[in-house]
């Protein structure tokens, strides 16, 4: 199939090849994106569940985790603690008193931990929306090099005056490479978007369940005045 592939495309007309090797280009770029992201994320998987697994072990041993914060660096669950902990002293350093967080604070420090997951989400994110520009784009990119490769053929049919299917075959044999060459860059996109989006998805809850952990400690240490 490969040999026959690439003999169609030296078949096809100058915009034909452009675009098959434009196609080409974008796969590589995913492939790319959906290998780095993919490895990220699994890092990020492995090491978020050791973190957690250190949490839990001493939950109220809060300080004590954020000292050796640095071996779980890739865990998003690592760094919404980190963010959490440092919205946590700074809302103490203002309480001179030490009579415990107030309802206030309390819903304070809640809204810091949810902006740390939402800035972890959109990182977790990052490069996502290419490979959905790709899943819908190439297979048009495709389609517009088989359109104009048709139009192409027909024109030369016109020109030359014959219809017969052995003049008329190659060219549009050609053209349809681009439409083969577009499914075959937007299939895989689309096979690595749902499975990334689904990890993130994954990854976003852990965090939120965190997160009302991370919150319940702190109620239960501090309590609501």
């Amino acid at each position: 199939m490969g040999i026959g592939f690439i003999a169609t495309v030296g078949q096809s007309g100058a915009l034909g090849k452009m675009i098959v090797i434009l196609l080409f280009i974008v796969s590589i770029y995913s492939w790319a994106i959906i290998l780095h992201k993919y490895l990220t994320l699994k890092k990020a998987t492995s090491v978020s569940e050791r973190f957690l697994k250190r949490f839990r072990e001493d939950p109220d041993g809060m300080v004590s985790h954020y000292a050796d914060r640095r071996r779980f660096d890739p865990s998003p669950l690592a760094t919404v603690f980190e963010a959490g902990l440092a919205a946590l002293g700074h809302i103490m350093a203002g309480d001179s008193l030490g009579r415990g967080l107030s309802i206030v604070q309390i819903d304070s420090l809640e809204r810091s931990m949810d902006r740390a997951v939402a800035e972890q989400v959109i990182d977790l994110r990052k490069y996502l929306i290419t490979l959905a520009t790709v899943v819908g784009g190439a297979p048009f990119v495709g389609l517009f090099g088989t359109v104009w490769g048709i139009m192409t053929a027909f024109t030369a049919m016109y020109v030359t005056g014959s219809a017969s299917i052995s003049s008329v075959a190659p060219g549009i044999s050609a053209a349809l490479t681009t439409t083969v060459a577009g499914l075959a860059v937007a299939i895989p996109a689309l096979v690595g978007y749902n499975y990334l989006m689904n990890r993130v998805r994954i990854m976003t809850t852990a965090m939120e369940n965190f997160s009302s952990e991370f919150m319940s400690t702190v109620e239960r240490n501090m309590g609501a005045r």
